[in-house]
């Protein structure tokens, strides 16, 4: 295992900017784990649903709606947000736990929100170094929907209309965790060229 200055380096952005691709190779590249912020919330969803307030749940089944790309995308956009809201709890948790153990991991999902920074533990772990973030986003709007044709994941239902409200959304979710990342001084960068991006985020911190 290769030795790094942090224990924990989260990657958020939207779906379809090559996180969970990059997250692997950095977590081959320095023999270490790497995590789906995905599998935390199938976990709350499915497995722990009855222990949680009812307005996490309703924000962890946000998108489990047929018809939820035919809403605006601004009001989708809120919930992207208030579903990574209701996984700060649980990121916490984990993240307390390898920085306590010093296991080192990269954790990515879309859930992952600048603002953890302002839970007291996040504000600890990033004054000693040992939780870093960044945020991937892709500036282009149209991009983003050729991501979506692209993948063909979830897609074959959705008509033309619909793709272009997901793409919107991922757009304006992107604008907003720029300026929230602004916020909280942390570092974003565009996905694209994707063939650079592994060597770009090793440059970064160093790796």
């Amino acid at each position: 295992m290769v030795q790094t200055d942090w224990t924990v380096l989260l990657l958020g952005g939207s779906s379809g900017v090559g996180k969970t691709t990059v997250a692997e190779q950095i977590g081959r590249h320095l023999g270490i784990s790497w995590l789906q912020l995905d599998d935390f919330r199938l976990a709350l969803q499915w497995g722990l649903a009855s222990l949680l307030p009812e307005h996490h749940i309703e924000a962890l089944n946000f998108f489990n709606d047929p018809t939820v790309w035919q809403s605006a995308p601004e009001h989708l956009c809120k919930g992207l947000i208030t579903m990574g809201e209701s996984m700060v709890p649980s990121l916490e948790i984990v993240v307390n736990n390898h920085v306590d153990t010093a296991a080192p991991t990269v954790i990515e999902g879309d859930g992952i929100l600048p603002s953890l920074f302002a839970q007291p533990s996040f504000q600890r772990h990033r004054t000693t170094g040992r939780v870093r973030a960044v945020f991937l986003v892709e500036p282009e709007e149209e991009r983003i929907f050729a991501n979506i044709i692209e993948r063909q994941r979830g897609t074959q239902n959705q008509s033309e209309a619909e793709l272009r409200t997901e793409a919107r959304t991922k757009w304006l979710y992107g604008q907003w965790l720029t300026k929230e990342a602004q916020q909280y001084d942390l570092p974003v960068l565009p996905p694209r060229p994707w063939s650079t991006l592994f060597e770009r985020l090793l440059s970064a911190f160093a790796l």
